[in-house]
């Protein structure tokens, strides 16, 4: 599934641009985090999210699970499918269709970007896109998952040492050790809008240049033509890889969808 843009525009009759919205990047957490999180409800066209105990903001989850169980309506207007990654599991729902859950099958082990909602009670998904995955990236995923809980974790004490410093300041002080934003950002909370925006400049610039090569580049290549810092440019890389825009066809080497 393609998707190129960050934003939506919303246009009246009369052509004038009256909105936009952001799309949200799909994090890649563990279903307990999503089932067990608080749910924030949110009006108008700011997306509602589950907050994480470790404090992440989740409004569209990438999770990796084996399907347990499944459910098509027989008119095709609804579907739904169970899935257990181990910690925890989740339902994903279609309504109006049964895509993309139809080829879907008990026991498959399948990859999942989808908005998070919320209905009486009970925190589900909304699949954008469902991948079936090879066994082996299960552990990887449960070794990524691990290995951002302790940077979180780390960022914690590191702020908690000096925290009399402004979040920018913060910010740029902890990736400059090696911390990953992904892990800064649910302890410092929301970013400044300019560094948002700088980022998406980034985001497009890095695309831009992948999308040059048909095959992919090799990371080595990336480096050396965007002008940005290291850390900078592997968070921007991580957020086009989860959002589900690019993916790696070979170890080093990243390609868009």
């Amino acid at each position: 599934m393609k998707k190129r843009a960050c934003f939506i525009k919303l246009v009246s009759k009369n052509n004038s641009v009256f909105s936009m919205i952001e799309r949200q990047t799909a994090r890649k957490v563990r279903i307990w985090d999503v089932v067990n999180g608080e749910f924030v409800k949110r009006e108008g066209f700011d997306p509602s999210f589950v907050r994480t105990r470790q404090g992440e903001e989740v409004s569209r989850a990438r999770i990796l699970g084996t399907i347990v169980s499944k459910f098509l309506a027989e008119d095709g207007n609804y579907a739904s499918v169970t899935i257990d990654d181990g910690s925890d599991t989740i339902r994903l729902k279609v309504f109006k269709t049964t895509k993309p859950l139809g080829d879907c099958k008990v026991g498959d082990i399948v990859d999942v970007v989808g908005k998070v909602r919320e209905y009486e009670g009970e925190t589900y998904v909304i699949p954008e896109i469902v991948r079936k995955a090879d066994p082996n990236f299960e552990l990887l995923r449960r070794l990524e998952l691990l290995y951002k809980a302790g940077g979180i974790d780390k960022a914690k004490r590191l702020i908690g040492k000096d925290s009399d410093r402004k979040p920018e300041e913060l910010s740029k002080k902890l990736m400059e050790k090696g911390l990953k934003r992904e892990w800064i950002e649910p302890v410092l909370g929301k970013e400044e809008r300019g560094e948002i925006k700088e980022r998406k400049v980034l985001k497009n610039e890095i695309l831009k240049i992948i999308e040059e090569s048909k095959d992919g580049i090799v990371y080595s290549e990336l480096m050396k033509r965007v002008k940005a810092e290291e850390t900078e440019i592997e968070s921007a890389i991580d957020e086009l890889l989860n959002d589900g825009i690019c993916y790696e066809p070979s170890p080093g080497k990243i390609r868009k969808i």
